[in-house]
C-alpha cells in the first residue's frame, strides 16, 4: 500500500472526488443568492425600498443581460420579470428564500451521499489490501503477527480512517467554499464588519489546532494503548488452559486492570483537551454576534449601514462559524488519521513479501528437488539444519529420520515452505522453491505439520478449503483486474461452491466431490468416524420425501432383520402402551423429542407444564424420593474418591461439580423435619435427577411395575393436555414418520439398545449399517457426517480426528509431492504405521516426504534420510539397505 493516505486516496478515487468537486461548485451561486435573499425581504419589501415614490407594485425576477462596450453596451431583457404590491413582493421573496433552502439542503443531501459511499469504498479497499498483504506474509513474519491486534487493525483501527478518506479532498473544498461564499457577502454589505468576522476566524484557524496538539498526541497513544490490550487479551484467551493449570487468573486479572487504569487515565486527560478546546471555540463563537449588534448597530443608527444589510450580515454569520470549526476539525483529523495510516501501514510492511500469483509455466515446475548448501539458523545464529546438498527424484518416498527437532523436522517445514529464511538454494525443476507463488505451490504441494489450522465450519469445509482457489483458467487472466473483480464484487456474488477446484480434486461437480472426500478421510482413518458422526446427526426439515420414506422403511428392514437373527431382545423399541426399560424416566414421560436445543434434565424438570402433569398424576413427591435415593446412594458410593474417577461416568448423571450440592440436601434431609424444608429449587433437582435415571443401567432396584404403570399415564395426560404453544417444540415418536430432531440412530433403531455389554451393541449396529447400505442410505449418512461441525480450532473433534481431517484436506487436492511432518505424532506406533502405508499407496505415482520417528516405519519408503541433530548423517540409498 502506498505509505501517503491522499496519494492512495487519489489513485483510487480520483473521477468520483473530481465528480463531486463540480456538484460543490454548482451549489454555490445559489448558496450566495440564499444569502442575500433575507436582504431583499428586510430592506425591499418590509423598508419599501423597493416601492419608493408611493408606488403601489413593483417588478421582481426581471432578468436583463447587459453587453460589454466592445459589443455596443446594450443591454438584452431576457424576462420582464412580475408586477407584485407589497404583501406579493413579500410573499414572492419568502418562497423563493424556501425554495433555495430546500435546493441547497438537496445539494447537501447529495454531496453527503456520495462522500459516504466514496468513504466506505476506499474503506472496504483498504481493508481488503491489508487483508491480502497479510496473506503474503512469510511464515516467519506471520507468527510474529498476533491474530487480536491484526484484526483490531484491519476491523477498526481502519474505521476512522475510512471514515475521513471521503472528506479527504472534498471537505476543504466544500466548507471553505462556504466560508468563503459568506465572509464575501459580509465584506459586500460591510467591510468593517467583514474584518471582524475574518479577524474571529484567523484566531480560530491558528489557535485552535495549536491548542489540540496535545488532544491527539493523547488520541494516538490511547490507540496504541487499546491495541496492546486487544492483543494481551486475545493472549490470555488462547492461553487459557495454562491460566487454568497454574493459578494465575489474578495475576492476569491485575495485570489488565493495570492496563484499563492506564487508559482511563488517557482517556480522562483526554476529555479534559477535547472539552477546553470546546468550550474557546464556543466562545470565539458566540463574542462574535456581540461585535456585530455592537458596531452593526452603530452604523445602522449613524445611516452607514442598512437595516435589511444588517440583518444580512448576522443570518449570513450564522453560516460561517459551522464550516469554520469543520474546516479546523477536518485539519486535526487529517493530522491525526494521516498518523493511524502511517502506523497501520507501517504494521503491514516487512521486509520481504511472498511472491505475487503468477500463472506459472507446468515444464518449469517438472524435475527432481534440489538441495545445495541448505543451511536453517535459529534467532540466535544456531544452526538447525547445517549443510544439506540432496537431490530427491520425483516421483519417490523419501522417509526423513532422526530425534525430534532435529534436521528432520527443519528440512520437511523447508520443503513445505513453513521455513523461508535460508542460506543455500532448493530448487524445484527449474524455480526456485521461495520464487513459486502460493497459489502455484498450492497446486503441486501438501504440507500436513504437527498442529492441525481447522476453521469454524463443517468437516466437508475443512477438506474442501485446499479446492477453495483461483483456477488456472483465472489465474492466466490480467492480475489486476482479477483483484478488482473480487474487492468490488457484492455479498450476494459470494458462493462458496464457485471457488471449488473441482479438477484438482479428480471430480467435475459438487455431488462427485463428498466420494472424493471419503476417499481420502478413508486414507487417513477417520472415514469410519465419519459414519457415526452421521448417525448422531439429524435430517433436516427440507430432507427429500423419497429419502424420508427410505429411512422408514430401513426402521422396519433392521427390526425384521434382529428378529431373523434371533437379535430383537437386543432393542427395545418405543411403544405408547409400555415403559421402555432402557430409557429414562424422562424419555418415558416425553415419549418424544424436544424441537431445538436439547434441554436438560433441571430444564425439564423445572418446566411448568411437565411439572403441572407429575403434580396432577401424584408423581412429584415419588420422584423427589427417587432423587433423593440416588442421591444418598451415589453420595456414599464417591465418598473419598476423586474427580474424573470412572463410577463417575457409570453415574454420568451427577456429575462430579454438583456432588456438593446433593450432599447438601441429603445432610437436611437426615435432620428432623429435614424434608418439609427442602426448598423448592432442591426439589426440581431430585427430581431431576430422577428424570435421568435408567434402571438396567443404574442398577439401583428402585422401579417396579406400578410405577411404571404411573409413568405411562402420565405420559398419556401430557400428550392429551399438551398446550398449543408446545405442539411445535415437540415430535412424539411414531413408527410412521421421522423424528428430525432426533438423531438418525434413533430414526432407524426407533428404541432403546438393551444394556447387555459392548459386544451387544456392536452387533446391533453392525445390523443397522447392513441394512443402510442395502437401501442405499450409506451416502446420506456419509453427507450428514461431513456436516459435523469442527468447533473453533477443530476444538470439538479429538486429536487424532484433527490430524485426520488436515491430512484429508492434503490428500484430497491430488498433490504431486506431499510432505508430512509429524502429523501422525498424535496416533499410536501401530496406527501410525498402517496409515504411512496408505499414504504410500495412496501417493503411487507422487512425491511422499515423511517424519519417522523409527526406521522400521520406512520399510515401504525408496529412501531414508537420517539426521543426528542439524547434520544429515546417512547418504540416501535404498530403506532396505538401510535396515
Amino acid at each position: 500500500m502506498d505509505t501517503n493516505l491522499f496519494r492512495f486516496v487519489w489513485r483510487h478515487s480520483r473521477r468520483e472526488q473530481i465528480a463531486i468537486l463540480l456538484l460543490i461548485l454548482a451549489s454555490l451561486p445559489l448558496y450566495f443568492a440564499s444569502l442575500d435573499i433575507p436582504r431583499m425581504i428586510v430592506s425591499d419589501a418590509l423598508q419599501g425600498r423597493a416601492f419608493r415614490e408611493g408606488q403601489t407594485t413593483a417588478t421582481l425576477f426581471e432578468w436583463t443581460v447587459r453587453l460589454p462596450e466592445f459589443l455596443g453596451g446594450g443591454k438584452i431583457l431576457v424576462h420582464p420579470g412580475v408586477e407584485l404590491d407589497q404583501v406579493g413582493y413579500l410573499l414572492a421573496l419568502s418562497f423563493l428564500f424556501l425554495l433555495l433552502v430546500l435546493i441547497n439542503g438537496a445539494f447537501k443531501y447529495f454531496i453527503n451521499i456520495r462522500k459516504g459511499v466514496l468513504g466506505e469504498r476506499i474503506l472496504r479497499r483498504m481493508r481488503f489490501e491489508l487483508f491480502a498483504t497479510l496473506l503474503r506474509f512469510r511464515p516467519e513474519d506471520i507468527r510474529s503477527v498476533k491474530p487480536s491486534e491484526a484484526a483490531t487493525m484491519i476491523k477498526d483501527e481502519v474505521e476512522p480512517i475510512g471514515g475521513f478518506v471521503g472528506d479527504a479532498f472534498i471537505q476543504p473544498v466544500y466548507l471553505g467554499a462556504q466560508a468563503l461564499t459568506a465572509l464575501a457577502f459580509i465584506l459586500v454589505q460591510s467591510v468593517w464588519l467583514g474584518l471582524i468576522a475574518a479577524a474571529v476566524v484567523l484566531i480560530q484557524a491558528f489557535v485552535i489546532p495549536w491548542l489540540r496538539r496535545e488532544q491527539i498526541r493523547l488520541g494516538r497513544e490511547r490507540q496504541i494503548v487499546s491495541r496492546h490490550l486487544a492483543g494481551r487479551i486475545g493472549e490470555v484467551v488462547e492461553a487459557a488452559p495454562a491460566v487454568h493449570v497454574h493459578g494465575t487468573a489474578a495475576f492476569d486479572k491485575a495485570e489488565i486492570g493495570g492496563r484499563l487504569g492506564q487508559l482511563f487515565d488517557i482517556r480522562v486527560a483526554l476529555f479534559k483537551r477535547k472539552f477546553a478546546v470546546k468550550y474557546l471555540n464556543n466562545l470565539l463563537a458566540q463574542v462574535t454576534p456581540f461585535f456585530f449588534f455592537a458596531v452593526g448597530g452603530y452604523f445602522a443608527l449613524k445611516g452607514r449601514l442598512d437595516l435589511g444589510q444588517l440583518v444580512a450580515v448576522i443570518a449570513a454569520y450564522r453560516e460561517l462559524p459551522p464550516p469554520v470549526k469543520e474546516l479546523i476539525d477536518w485539519d486535526q483529523q487529517r493530522i491525526d488519521v494521516a498518523v493511524k495510516y502511517q502506523q497501520i501501514v507501517s504494521q503491514f510492511t516487512v521486509e520481504r513479501l511472498l511472491p505475487e500469483p503468477a500463472d506459472e509455466r507446468a515444464e518449469d515446475l517438472q524435475g527432481p528437488i534440489r538441495i545445495d548448501g541448505l543451511r536453517v539458523l535459529d534467532r540466535r545464529g544456531t544452526p538447525l539444519l547445517d549443510g544439506v546438498s540432496i537431490t530427491i527424484d520425483r516421483p519417490s518416498h523419501v522417509a526423513l529420520a532422526g530425534g525430534a527437532g532435529s534436521g528432520r523436522d527443519i528440512l520437511a517445514k523447508v520443503l513445505g515452505r513453513q521455513i523461508t529464511e535460508y542460506q543455500g538454494t532448493v530448487r524445484l525443476g527449474k524455480r526456485d522453491l521461495l520464487g513459486i507463488s502460493d497459489e502455484a505451490a498450492g497446486r503441486l504441494i501438501a504440507y500436513a505439520g504437527p498442529d492441525p489450522l481447522l476453521f469454524a465450519a463443517s468437516i466437508r469445509d475443512n477438506i474442501a478449503y485446499s479446492l477453495r482457489r483461483i483456477t488456472p483458467s483465472q489465474m492466466a487472466a490480467d492480475r489486476h483486474r482479477l483483484d478488482e473483480a473480487l474487492l468490488n464484487s457484492e455479498a450476494s456474488d459470494y458462493v462458496p461452491e464457485r471457488w471449488i477446484d473441482y479438477e484438482a480434486a479428480g471430480v467435475t461437480s459438487a455431488q462427485e466431490l463428498d466420494p472424493a472426500i471419503l476417499h481420502a478421510l478413508d486414507v487417513a482413518g477417520l472415514k469410519q468416524e465419519i459414519y457415526w458422526f452421521g448417525l448422531n446427526g439429524r435430517l433436516g426439515p427440507g430432507t427429500p420425501k423419497k429419502v424420508v420414506d427410505c429411512f422408514i422403511e430401513a426402521r422396519g428392514a433392521v427390526h425384521d432383520r434382529l428378529q431373523a437373527e434371533d437379535l430383537k431382545h437386543l432393542v427395545e423399541t418405543f411403544d405408547p402402551d409400555r415403559y421402555n426399560v432402557h430409557a429414562t424416566i424422562g424419555e418415558n414421560l416425553l415419549f418424544g423429542v424436544p424441537v431445538g436445543d436439547k434441554p436438560t434434565m433441571g430444564e425439564l424438570a423445572a418446566n411448568p407444564y411437565l411439572r403441572s402433569i407429575l403434580e396432577a398424576e401424584a408423581l412429584d413427591e415419588p420422584l423427589t424420593e427417587l432423587g433423593l435415593h440416588i442421591a444418598e446412594v451415589t453420595a456414599e458410593m464417591f465418598a473419598g474418591l476423586p474427580p474424573g474417577h470412572p463410577l463417575f461416568e457409570r453415574y454420568s448423571f451427577i456429575r462430579s461439580d454438583e456432588m456438593e450440592h446433593y450432599q447438601h440436601l441429603t445432610d437436611l434431609v437426615r435432620k428432623p423435619g429435614g424434608r418439609a424444608r427442602i426448598p423448592a429449587g432442591g426439589r426440581t433437582r431430585l427430581i431431576a435427577l430422577a428424570l435421568g435415571y435408567i434402571e438396567p443401567r443404574h442398577r439401583l432396584s428402585l422401579l417396579d411395575a406400578a410405577f411404571d404403570a404411573r409413568i405411562l399415564r402420565a405420559r398419556a395426560s401430557f400428550m392429551r393436555y399438551l398446550p398449543r404453544a408446545y405442539a411445535d417444540r415437540i415430535e412424539f415418536y411414531d413408527p410412521g414418520r421421522i423424528m428430525t430432531a432426533a438423531p438418525i440412530s434413533d430414526n432407524i433403531l426407533f428404541g432403546r439398545i438393551a444394556f447387555q455389554g459392548s459386544r451387544a451393541e456392536q452387533r446391533v449396529w453392525e445390523v443397522v449399517r447392513m441394512t443402510a447400505a442395502q437401501l442405499g442410505l450409506e451416502p446420506v449418512i456419509y453427507r450428514i457426517g461431513l456436516d459435523t461441525e469442527v468447533g473453533p480450532g477443530g476444538r470439538l473433534l479429538s486429536g487424532p480426528q484433527r490430524a485426520a481431517v488436515n491430512l484429508a484436506r492434503c490428500l484430497v487436492k491430488r498433490p504431486e509431492i506431499l510432505v508430512v511432518d509429524g502429523a501422525l505424532s498424535v496416533y499410536g506406533r501401530a496406527e501410525e504405521g498402517v496409515i504411512l502405508k496408505r499414504l504410500c499407496d495412496a501417493m503411487r505415482g507422487g512425491t511422499l516426504i515423511a517424519s519417522v520417528s523409527d526406521l522400521a516405519e520406512a520399510e515401504d519408503f525408496d529412501r531414508v534420510l537420517k539426521f543426528e541433530g542439524p547434520r544429515l548423517t546417512v547418504e540416501p540409498e535404498p530403506a532396505a539397505a538401510v535396515a
